[in-house]
């Protein structure tokens, strides 16, 4: 049922429908329960409202912040680039997408202060034709910032090369954009003493969380999903089996012995292979991350490490195990080029790889 609230006028009581508000529960260390309310779902939506405010729900101080937290009421669309926002996002290229894709770009457009149609919705179609609105989107761009500046562009590159490609732009200007932002984790990686240490100190729940990714290399969102239907017999032992949210791809993971005992160790009837310490399944794939975050700084363990960074930690597993970089990229869903440049900088970095291969380089001396 859609939210209402009751606001009081001269006229009398109007009754204006809440639509689209995200509810998010988060337990905090100390146990207490806490929700927060946010306009919408997706990256960048604002958060409005949250249960320690002291602010009812439903009253008028809670709807004047939704309110003022939505984006203003769209203009008219005709002649406008909006309307070819609008045109995107009702075509088959979106509609196909991952629902996490899609999720992202529909923030990245709805953001009320520098989304796509904050900054474009209202600009006529005719100046996309126009070279110079390279270097408007380029500025807009740097006045963002940061890897989240480069994932506007990508997505406004997305709805101008649709609309290109139907006729209604008679020039694609966004073409060959360089990212600015420049990250590389693929030197951070869980090493064996951390993971140890880390299933020794947290919780049951939270290490079976990390165990689960450093064994499979899996993304947070597919580990939130990973059900006892995904785990497939072989001839010599099980694999994993599933499409992959974010890149919508089909892994084949073989199911080591440490993730074997986790998985045979999930109580009988119960689907999901994770879940929280209440025994119920997680709501977001964010609070597996928050809860391996929050304890590995309970633990007061390296602050880099994230739930992300098991990915690398499970690829060079599968390397140690003898497999070649095209079964690693299989396995993990990346690209070869991506599966070297992994290993690689583990190679370079890891120092019992070091040892064993300056083992392996002193035996060839000693036999010549």
């Amino acid at each position: 049922m859609r939210p209402t609230t009751g606001l009081r006028s001269g006229a009398g009581v109007a009754r204006i429908p809440m639509t689209g508000i995200n509810r998010v529960r988060k337990r905090l260390a100390s146990g207490e329960v806490r929700e927060y309310h946010f306009a919408w779902r997706g990256k960048g939506a604002p958060l409005f409202w949250r249960s320690d405010s002291g602010i009812g729900i439903g009253s008028a101080e809670y709807v004047a912040a939704w309110k003022a937290a939505i984006p203003a009421k769209p203009m008219a669309a005709q002649g406008k680039f909006r309307e070819l926002i609008l045109g995107y996002l009702g075509g088959p290229e979106f509609n196909g997408l991952a629902a996490r894709t899609r999720a992202d770009i529909e923030a990245s457009i709805r953001h009320p202060k520098n989304g796509i149609d904050t900054e474009f919705g209202a600009a006529p179609i005719p100046a996309f034709n126009d070279p110079r609105i390279r270097r408007e989107v380029l500025d807009w761009r740097d006045r963002i910032g940061g890897k989240v500046g480069d994932t506007r562009v990508d997505h406004l590159q997305a709805i101008v090369g649709w609309a290109h490609d139907r006729g209604r732009l008679t020039a694609n200007h966004l073409l060959r954009i360089k990212a600015v932002y420049k990250a590389n984790r693929a030197e951070i990686f869980w090493t064996s003493d951390e993971i140890a240490a880390f299933e020794a100190g947290a919780p049951h729940a939270v290490a079976r969380i990390l165990i689960a990714a450093t064994e499979t290399g899996l993304r947070p969102g597919d580990l939130l999903l990973l059900e006892r239907a995904h785990i497939h017999p072989t001839p010599k032992g099980r694999r994993i089996v599933l499409w992959t949210r974010k890149r919508g791809r089909l892994v084949s993971i073989p199911v080591t012995d440490r993730m074997g005992a986790l998985i045979d160790a999930t109580p009988e009837g119960r689907e999901r292979i994770l879940v929280n310490q209440g025994g119920e399944p997680y709501r977001h794939e964010n609070y597996l991350g928050d809860a391996v975050s929050a304890w590995r700084d309970r633990l007061k363990m390296r602050r880099e490490l994230r739930l992300y960074d098991a990915r690398g930690t499970a690829a060079t597993r599968l390397l140690e195990a003898g497999a070649d970089l095209r079964e690693i990229a299989t396995a993990m869903g990346w690209s070869v080029a991506h599966a070297s440049q992994v290993i690689e900088r583990y190679v370079a970095l890891h120092p019992g790889m070091t040892d064993a291969l300056g083992a392996k380089l002193a035996a060839v001396v000693a036999r010549a």
